[in-house]
């Protein structure tokens, strides 16, 4: 079997190899898992750059996410898995970008049959950090308005797919002009480009509105202009520091003005939350697959043998959707 695997802290191209390994015994709790498909995510560049709050040991085999169909199993595993499309959750204990993964059982959600797997291979990350983010820090109604930075991000657009599913409306902050247009096609209520007059443009935008949360993953000052639009008692939540700055938000807006600041990292979800609650919240969001309520853009699939050009082109700035590995018939 074929893996990529990371061999020392570095520049992605330059420290990622493509190896073929022998195939492991497995264990009575795993499964073979033929891999189907596996994006690529900033987070999986911070972890190569040895900037994650993982720190693997070498020669570690990588790719947090992804989706394939058990082909065996072990003597303690339900043999009604044989054949099942499984979601592999981002434990980072097994590296999805490979041909084939052994996964343990504890480490799989089934999926849906008629679901797109390039899209399902998806949700392990983004859509349930999205989902979480929604439901776990404020009670939110139809009607109530939310912001978020960074919206023409993969991220961005399964929030606001799953903000206008509760009926809750989004306000979108974005860098450019074309990124804006891109938000406004995804169903962004009102969009608003970064600038000198970024908070007069928040409050022409909400028109006497107030935010009840703000989801930020860049930092710095554009989550500080959301927030100073929070309602009393309304909470900002940094799930990813893209710019590396601490998010500037006023002290005396989190005094005055009962604000919170919560930081999420999906790990501590995933090793914590009940298997009841994980599995039920991930199906959840496989059947929002299935149907066509959530997706995400794609600009490109690439084999697991042309993995340097699939770092290029995720590591560019303006691109115009995710990059993804595709395993066995294109």
């Amino acid at each position: 079997m074929r893996q990529l695997q990371l061999v020392a802290f570095g520049e992605p191209s330059e420290v990622i190899e493509l190896n073929t390994v022998s195939e492991p015994l497995l264990g009575q709790d795993d499964v073979l898992v033929s891999m189907e498909a596996a994006p690529i995510n900033p987070s999986d560049f911070l972890l190569v750059r040895g900037m994650y709050g993982v720190r693997p040991a070498f020669p570690f085999s990588v790719g947090a996410e992804g989706v394939g169909r058990v082909t065996q199993t072990g003597s303690k595993v339900d043999v009604a898995l044989q054949g099942k499309r499984v979601l592999i959750l981002p434990t980072l204990e097994q590296g999805t970008w490979a041909d084939q993964v052994v996964v343990p059982v504890r480490n799989l959600v089934p999926m849906s049959d008629e679901a797109d797997p390039l899209q399902l291979s998806m949700i392990g990350i983004n859509p349930v950090t999205a989902y979480l983010l929604l439901n776990r820090y404020v009670s939110l109604m139809p009607g109530d308005w939310i912001g978020q930075t960074a919206a023409n991000s993969a991220m961005g657009q399964y929030i606001i797919a799953l903000a206008k599913l509760a009926g809750v409306k989004t306000l979108n902050v974005v860098r450019r002009e074309d990124a804006a247009e891109q938000v406004r096609q995804w169903g962004g209520d009102r969009v608003v480009q970064q600038g000198d007059n970024l908070h007069k443009d928040i409050e022409e935008a909400l028109n006497g509105k107030k935010l009840s949360l703000v989801l930020d993953n860049v930092g710095g000052t554009p989550v500080g202009e959301l927030a100073k639009s929070l309602k009393t008692g309304g909470s900002t939540v940094v799930y990813a520091v893209l710019s590396g700055q601490f998010p500037a938000i006023s002290p005396k807006d989190l005094i005055y003005r009962d604000l919170s600041l919560h930081g999420f990292w999906l790990m501590n979800w995933i090793r914590n939350a009940p298997r009841t609650e994980i599995q039920e919240i991930y199906q959840k969001l496989g059947d929002l697959v299935a149907d066509g309520s959530l997706y995400a853009a794609m600009e490109h699939v690439y084999p697991l043998e042309q993995f340097k050009e699939a770092f290029t082109r995720s590591l560019r700035s303006h691109r115009g959707g995710k990059i993804l590995f595709q395993f066995g018939a294109h």
